[in-house]
């Protein structure tokens, strides 16, 4: 009897206090969910309403994309899409407490806006390229010293861990204005680069949250939601269309600079995970896998040709598709499929045991064969049918 009392004082002496343990961490986890759900609606409700309102605006101060040799419209169409997500996420990642107080949420909101104000500025006064690239690599590079957040971390991918400071404030850069700009080059067709920042920016906020990184897990899931109202007007509305514009594209950009940024960093929240396998670089690679293989191939098209690798063109892959009489959701839909059985078979390969090498290498296969070889493809088949409608 004694011997049962002592043991009984024993497991209750461990196992109350992990009851109470998980129990708080359960309420913590129920509390954050609904925090970030709350935040999450506002943002979807904001933008539904803010839509139209800026819709007019954009109307009245004549901010339009008007039609030229090049674009794919009949008639000017507002620009300022980017504005819309912007407002309908700031408001409600400023209110909740569990982000306000957050001061790294701060330099980030502080950071969208910025390259949302020159991307409207590009929409309204079509700066040049290289002034472009120039503030952009400025702003990241104030982003990397307010914030000491930057690739220098590969976290054991061809056995480097900690890259130099110096290597990896312009690895970042570099990295960075590939990223914003991969997605402002996607920026041709209905629905195409928001429904890409709808996916990859639930793709990265599901691993944040995964590890508990419930302030970046948080803030891009109120990105995905303020995101949505303005895809549905861009694929599905006839009266009140509007485009994402510059503005827009550079602030997705911008979004998943910063989150790549956090993986890839020294203090990345996915310690746990990189333990069990999982390649970072790999993952974030995947996730931007065909805007980032597509713009590589084009400006690699375009150098063959002997022409500037920024010169803007129709020979992108969605422009290769629209050629095979497919619409825009059509091409949408394809295309970010592509995009995400890339993340899938990464995913799998991933779960089989596969070094992080190999996930490497497996992704930028899959990105050369899905960008390289999918053009190739598509002229093929349009010469093949060509030649076809010639001989009858």
């Amino acid at each position: 009897m004694k011997k049962f009392v002592v043991l009984s004082c024993v497991c209750a002496f461990f196992v109350v206090p992990l009851r109470v343990e998980l129990k708080i961490q359960y309420i913590s986890y129920v509390k954050q969910a609904l925090l970030i759900s709350l935040a999450a609606l506002a943002a979807f409700v904001l933008s539904w309403v803010i839509y139209p309102v800026i819709y007019r605006y954009a109307q009245a101060k004549n901010i339009v994309d008007s039609p030229n040799y090049r674009k794919l419209q009949k008639k000017p169409v507002p620009l300022l899409g980017g504005v819309v997500i912007a407002l309908a996420m700031v408001f409600p990642t400023l209110v909740f407490d569990s982000y306000a107080t957050h001061e790294s949420v701060h330099v980030a909101i502080t950071f969208i806006c910025l390259l949302l104000v020159i991307g409207v500025l590009d929409d309204i006064y079509n700066l040049s390229v290289s002034l472009r690239f120039i503030i952009e690599a400025t702003i990241i590079g104030l982003y990397i010293w307010t914030t000491q957040t930057m690739i220098n971390d590969l976290h054991g991918l061809w056995q480097v861990e900690q890259i130099p400071t110096a290597i990896a404030v312009i690895l970042s850069i570099l990295a960075g204005v590939g990223i914003i700009n991969s997605i402002n080059l996607i920026d041709g067709i209905d629905g195409y680069s928001s429904g890409f920042g709808i996916i990859s920016c639930s793709l990265f906020a599901a691993v944040f949250g995964y590890v508990g990184n419930w302030i970046w897990c948080g803030l891009l899931i109120i990105v995905v939601a303020a995101t949505i109202p303005f895809f549905c007007y861009n694929v599905f509305s006839t009266r009140k269309k509007m485009f994402i514009g510059d503005g827009g594209t550079l602030m997705i950009g911008a979004i998943l600079t910063m989150a790549v940024f956090q993986l890839l960093s020294i203090d990345s929240p996915c310690e746990g995970l990189i333990e069990d396998g999982f390649g970072v670089v790999a993952f974030c690679l995947a996730v931007m896998c065909i805007p980032v293989f597509d713009t590589l191939r084009v400006m690699n098209e375009r150098i063959c040709r002997k022409v500037s690798p920024f010169e803007a063109d129709k020979t992108h892959l969605h422009h290769l598709f629209l050629e095979h009489n497919l619409n825009h959701l059509q091409t949408t839909c394809i295309l970010l499929s592509i995009n995400l059985l890339i993340v899938g078979i990464w995913w799998g390969v991933w779960q089989l045991g596969a070094s992080i090498d190999v996930q490497l290498y497996v992704v930028i296969a899959l990105g050369i064969l899905s960008t390289f070889g999918l053009s190739w493809g598509l002229r093929k088949l349009k010469t093949e049918r060509g030649k076809v409608k010639t001989e009858r």
